[in-house]
């Protein structure tokens, strides 16, 4: 009988049941992703989702339950299972005023988490750094992370390890978003009073994210306020910005609408014009006719149906009108992005959580020529259309699963052209519709070993079917047409299939200190055809096709982590290595516009890129930031251009450093500073001039032979809050600045113009923006 109950207290002791629920803000009622949930300060823990679910399986009895998120009190308490438990948390947010400004929202820490080459970026760090005019933008902020810089000075375009800006993909709510400029890339389209989180991933992405080489950028919106209503908004210089989010039904249903308009082109019209009065030099030919104007609108609904259903609705519109007299004086450009998700989270059990997503991506862009005998209209679109399934299975405290499969429907008009008027010489044009489906599977699983050994591995497999109707043409060597083929519609024209492997793997060497690995394949079965760095909405958006194939890449990265001064510091460096293949670049005197045969015009070839990269980041007390320092280097080698030698991307810039500082002033008052340095990138230009019948033609040598000189800048910002009246919901807050506080003048173009006086000869001109740039701006929530 004695070993029996011996037997019975063995077996009780070793049993494990499942606690589960939701991580939420107390005061909002909105999901907090990456939470961390430990049991009595042992190595036992998990981390919520995106959607802010977990799920762990720990020992039955008592047991002290521990949960933490970065700018929220710790929550504990002490529970008896005996039983599958469900046990939702809420969170109560620190009071503002007395908390440091924390930069990563992260899981937990580097050390610890088995990702390699991730970063988080609090919404509040994002808000309080100097912006150009006060705009706080979320897009430029990932440019002050290690191996992330601007391809063209002044712009929203990333390069993300030696990766050209058409290799990230935007995600936000899970729906791409294919150009998230705004003006020409001086904003992002991502207005941060409607965000809740954004994270990057830079190298071995987990194995449900793809059809990117080189980044992908998850945004996340709020949800909206399900206790109470709310409103919040600012006013700036170039934007002014409005919120309404709160409860249809409180703790069941709520909303959020949240909206942008900028006036941009007032602004610069009246600077100009004061500038002018003032005899300002630079402006004594400064035309005041620019049009410069954009909007966003992101608005939000979700629905708890019940303890295992959750619906939500998020949709985004946002358009942009162009025209800058110093850029281009003859023509204007329109474009626009509009998405929709649809989202159904779905609790199977306490192991099993499903989220399945319909999904809608649009994407258009036009071009207008004004004073020109020819006098068109130039219009295009890209439209998207997924359904998702993602499956998170918590299969015991050692290993969570993730797999899913998606249905991806691409449409693609790259553009007609048609007259404006009848005294136009431009006869209608339209260029074939392309279609292409795209149908994914991964399963991917995050796997503790021991204390020290951590493992995420995974593998995604890809099938692309581009479809009729269309016509492909055969080709002589010198790239004459021939011949052609001719598809019906949904007839198969091309297929390709890829199996993309993702591993990385953790070792802890103490408890502050850990190396990581990683390696990944990943492949892009879309290509953008543009000749500029700015990223032009004239730019085209293409599939791999019968002569252009996908893009691909191996990535390999090793690292080092660790934590300083008791957890104050966090320290990394990562070398990576990145061969790229199919990468495409443009023969010379390349026609792209309107071209339908524009396979003719590019050539592909490999691509290589290896860096080292440095970050430092001080996490908390009154001052607070991070120093970013990368060492990298990118080229190309493809046959047919630069006489089949190696020749450096545009955007490849050996040095990269940026320095970011807050400190805490006071209560009410917190200063930012931001240092930014980068080698100069390269472009190509004519070696000279020959004079052909009284007309100028240059010609070129070199691909990208000529370095451009250094970038470097000084901002500063003052933020103040008003103080806190428990007795008032009416809060305020004023941000002021200078942006480039030494008036560094920074190329923003290079470009080649015909002489007006002497025809027979061309001259290089260099185009540059913000100078010293003063910016104030007022916030209010109530």
């Amino acid at each position: 009988m004695t070993v029996l109950l011996l037997i019975l207290f063995v077996n009780l002791s070793a049993q494990k049941h499942t606690l589960f629920g939701y991580i939420k803000d107390k005061a909002s009622g909105e999901s907090l992703i990456g939470a961390t949930l430990s049991v009595n300060d042992k190595s036992i823990g998990t981390i919520s989702n995106n959607y802010g679910f977990y799920s762990i399986a720990i020992p039955a009895g008592k047991q002290r339950i521990k949960c933490s998120y970065i700018g929220y009190q710790a929550f504990s308490k002490e529970i008896e299972l005996i039983s599958e438990t469900n046990l939702n948390i809420d969170l109560e947010a620190k009071d503002s005023k007395l908390q440091e400004v924390v930069i990563t929202a992260s899981k937990n820490n580097k050390v610890t988490n088995n990702e390699m080459g991730s970063q988080s970026l609090s919404i509040l760090a994002i808000k309080q750094m100097p912006a150009v005019m006060g705009e706080s933008d979320l897009v430029k902020s990932l440019q002050l992370l290690p191996g992330i810089q601007a391809t063209n000075e002044g712009t929203t375009n990333l390069s993300v390890r030696g990766g050209s800006f058409d290799q990230n993909l935007f995600l936000l709510d899970d729906a791409p978003v294919y150009n998230p400029s705004h003006a020409l890339g001086f904003f992002s389209v991502f207005n941060t009073d409607a965000i809740k989180s954004v994270k990057v991933y830079k190298a071995s992405f987990p194995a449900q994210y793809g059809g990117r080489l080189s980044s992908i950028v998850d945004i996340h919106m709020k949800e909206g306020n399900s206790k109470e209503l709310s409103a919040s908004g600012g006013m700036g210089l170039i934007a002014s910005r409005l919120t309404l989010e709160g409860p249809i039904t409180k703790d069941k249903a709520s909303f959020i609408v949240s909206g942008r308009y900028s006036y941009a082109g007032l602004t610069a019209n009246g600077a100009g014009l004061l500038g002018q009065s003032l005899g300002i030099k630079g402006l004594r030919d400064f035309n005041a006719h620019n049009e410069i104007n954009f909007y966003d609108l992101n608005a939000k609904v979700n629905y708890k149906v019940n303890d295992k259903n959750h619906l939500f609705l998020s949709a985004y519109t946002g358009s942009d009108h162009f025209f800058y007299y110093a850029i281009d004086d003859n023509s204007s450009m329109d474009w626009g992005n509009i998405t929709g998700t649809a989202r159904w989270n779905h609790i199977f059990n306490s192991k099993l959580f499903a989220n399945t997503m319909l999904i809608y991506s649009k994407y258009d862009y036009s071009y207008i020529l004004k004073d020109d005998a020819r006098h068109f209209k130039w219009l295009a679109n890209l439209q998207e259309m997924d359904v998702k399934t993602d499956f998170d299975y918590f299969l015991n405290p050692n290993n969570s699963l993730k797999f899913g499969i998606s249905l991806e429907n691409h449409h693609y008009f790259p553009g007609k052209v048609e007259p404006r008027d009848a005294t136009s010489i431009t006869k209608p044009f339209t260029l074939d519709k392309q279609r292409a489906v795209i149908t994914t599977a991964y399963l991917n699983n995050e796997q503790r070993i021991s204390d020290k050994i951590g493992l995420d591995y995974g593998l995604r497999y890809s099938a692309f079917f581009l479809l009729g109707e269309s016509t492909v043409y055969s080709y002589s060597p010198e790239m004459e047409k021939i011949d052609s083929v001719s598809y019906s519609s949904g007839e198969l024209v091309k297929f390709y299939q890829s199996l993309e492997p993702r591993f990385s793997f953790r070792y802890q060497l103490t408890e502050n200190s850990s190396i990581k690995l990683s390696w990944s394949k990943t492949v892009q079965f879309q290509h953008l055809i543009g000749n500029s760095t700015v990223g032009l909405p004239s730019d085209v958006w293409i599939p791999a096709s019968m002569y252009i194939k996908p893009q691909s890449a191996n990535q390999i990265a090793i690292g080092y982590y660790r934590m300083l001064a008791h957890n104050q510091f966090e320290c990394s460096i990562e070398a990576y290595y990145r061969r790229m293949y199919h990468i495409i670049d443009y023969r010379d005197n390349a026609d792209l516009f309107l071209n339908p045969h524009v396979e003719t015009q590019v050539l592909s070839g490999d691509g290589h890129s290896y860096g080292l990269e440095f970050y430092l980041e001080k996490k908390v007390g009154r001052m607070t930031g991070w120093l970013s320092y990368t060492l990298s280097k990118t080229d190309r080698q493809i046959d047919g251009i630069n006489n089949n030698q190696a020749y450096p991307a545009s955007y490849d810039k050996r040095h990269n450093l940026s320095l970011l500082l807050n400190y805490k002033l006071s209560a009410t008052w917190s200063a930012s500073s931001i240092f930014k340095f980068t080698s100069g990138g390269f472009a190509t230009i004519p070696e000279g001039t020959f004079n052909y019948y009284g007309a100028a033609f240059n010609y070129y040598t070199n691909r990208n032979g000529y370095k451009l000189p250094s970038y470097h800048r000084l901002d500063l910002s003052f933020n103040y809050q008003s103080r806190k009246n428990e007795n008032r919901s009416w809060k305020t807050e004023w941000n002021f600045g200078i942006y480039n506080v030494y008036d560094r003048k920074n190329i923003f173009a290079l470009f080649i113009k015909q002489d007006n006086d002497q025809l027979y000869s061309s001259r290089a001109y260099k185009m540059y923006l913000y100078g010293i740039t003063p910016f104030a701006t007022f916030n209010f929530k109530f």
